[in-house]
């Protein structure tokens, strides 16, 4: 095989941080890699540095047999080097064409004005050329996250073709994260058939996924090249240790480790309704226990814990905290009542990716540490210390960035962050989602020891599998009704998805 990749001895630093130590990648024509490994690995950093988001402080990178010189992505695209986001990059309020064409819109002048009507053109074929079915007037906004992934690769691909570019690269950042199971399987197909004319680096920490598609598979642990296996004979549990850099438990939920929730009732739910989204929803949580709300896209699970913590106004219903109602008109009412919220997409809802850890850590409780109009920075340092030593965030400071650590470490902030806040429920939002599995077994483990503090807990999970292994109850949402309820020991796996069905 012909490598039109090489990636040699890359190192990259940032502030008390070394990302990437002398890490060495290649792509061969026509081919998926696979690279995978924990959060803080440096998967995306390596990616940044080859797209020229980041520059490299030593290494190499030869690109179809010359030393490239990548200062910037549009340097990249012109090279036939492109990459999906996890988060996406398009504009919502432009249309699929204008997307796909902007900055290029000189392709398409004529006398000094643009042909709106050649554009849309073009970008119907190079939409077909992908098989996706969308009117490229459509403006993006409008469209289902898949079909924004497609407009994105479509992109890449077109601008490899201008460049008069052969076999480009496209990396996928967690392209499935937000996918359900259909949407998957027609990404997989379309995936494999891009391979006869690019090459595709695959990055996911759903290891089932890079297994099935991928022809190698590149694992790099703290920022160094770990192993490389053939994508057909990888074993799961064999990517997991070489990760983590140990083996995980055969229990991997660890159900034996399951907490009592106590008697006493934390939060009631009575009636709770959002007309067009959820029917009345009735409900409780005791201390220390932890319910999964479980059910299909669009069954209306996601709008009934918004509309508890006051991101959605609710048309009817009440909500009792410890017996007494209160009323939830905004977040506000919902943080003074003891309500927390960690959300799915924790970097634009969840976190002030600008601002430090200590900053992040102390939010919402900094109120608290302010004595006569001047906040008192050893109390605020000695809390946000607590609860990185509590939490495990690994960071390189307290003064570090949000924006410059592993979406593990992220979501380890956010949950510090409630719990600094002392709440008496917390409400889990998809709290693995994008995470690797070392950091789900820690994420797992830290739910538990909350729990096990008394708090009550309401939790949505990636996974039916994941939901069973986490909560003492579940409820079984359907089109917008709480159909069912369901103990959970581990084998009621069957009786849940025919409940959800």
């Amino acid at each position: 095989m012909h490598a039109i990749l090489e990636m040699t001895g890359i190192t990259k630093s940032f502030p008390g941080v070394k990302a990437l130590d002398r890490v060495n990648f290649k792509v061969y024509e026509k081919e998926i890699v696979g690279l995978v490994g924990e959060n803080g690995a440096g998967k995306s950093t390596l990616m940044k540095v080859l797209i020229g988001l980041y520059k490299h402080d030593d290494g190499e990178v030869v690109l179809r047999g010359k030393t490239a010189r990548i200062t910037d992505p549009k340097t990249a695209a012109q090279k036939g080097v492109g990459m999906v986001f996890q988060e996406g990059c398009l504009l919502p309020n432009l249309s699929v064409a204008e997307n796909l064409f902007l900055c290029q819109e000189g392709h398409f002048k004529h006398r000094g004005l643009i042909s709106m009507r050649e554009m849309v053109e073009e970008a119907r074929s190079q939409l077909a050329r992908v098989q996706v079915d969308v009117n490229p007037k459509t403006n993006v906004r409008d469209l289902s996250q898949a079909c924004r992934q497609m407009v994105e690769i479509v992109r890449l691909l077109w601008l490899s073709n201008v460049a008069g570019v052969e076999n480009p690269i496209l990396i996928l950042d967690e392209p499935t994260t937000v996918l359900i199971a259909e949407e998957i399987e027609r990404l997989f197909t379309i995936l494999m058939s891009l391979k006869k004319e690019a090459s595709i680096v695959f990055i996911s920490h759903r290891l089932e996924e890079v297994l099935e598609l991928s022809d190698r598979i590149v694992i790099l642990k703290d920022g160094r090249n770990m192993a490389e296996l053939k994508g057909k004979d990888a074993k799961i549990r064999e990517v997991q240790r070489l990760m983590v850099g140990h083996e995980l438990a055969e229990e991997y939920y660890k159900e034996s480790q399951q907490n009592e929730p106590g008697e006493k009732e934390i939060i009631r739910v009575q009636g709770l309704e959002k007309r067009g989204f959820f029917k009345p929803a009735s409900f409780w949580v005791r201390k220390g226990e932890i319910v999964s709300i479980v059910g299909v896209l669009g069954s209306g699970k996601e709008e009934l814990c918004r509309s508890i913590c006051g991101v959605t106004k609710t048309d009817a219903g009440k909500i009792f905290i410890n017996g007494k109602e209160i009323k939830i008109d905004s977040p506000k009412d919902a943080i003074r009542a003891g309500i927390g919220y960690i959300p799915s997409d924790r970097r634009d809802e969840g976190l002030a990716l600008q601002l430090d850890v200590m900053s992040n850590i102390t939010l919402i409780v900094l109120k608290e540490m302010i004595n006569t109009g001047i906040i008192n920075l050893k109390r605020e340092k000695k809390e946000a210390t607590y609860w990185i030593e509590q939490c495990r965030i690994k960071t390189p400071s307290l003064k570090t960035l949000c924006n410059n650590l592993s979406g593990g470490n992220q979501q380890k902030i956010v949950l510090a962050k409630w719990l600094a806040a002392k709440v008496k429920v917390l409400i889990l939002d998809h709290p693995t989602r994008g995470i690797d599995v070392g950091a789900k077994e820690e994420i797992y483990r830290r739910i538990r020891m909350i729990a096990s503090g008394g708090i009550a807990i309401l939790l949505m999970s990636d996974t039916l599998e994941e939901d069973i292994g986490l909560c003492n109850r579940m409820l079984i949402m359907k089109d917008g009704e709480i159909t069912g309820e369901v103990e959970c020991p581990p084998q009621v796996k069957g009786e849940t998805t025919v409940l959800m069905r």
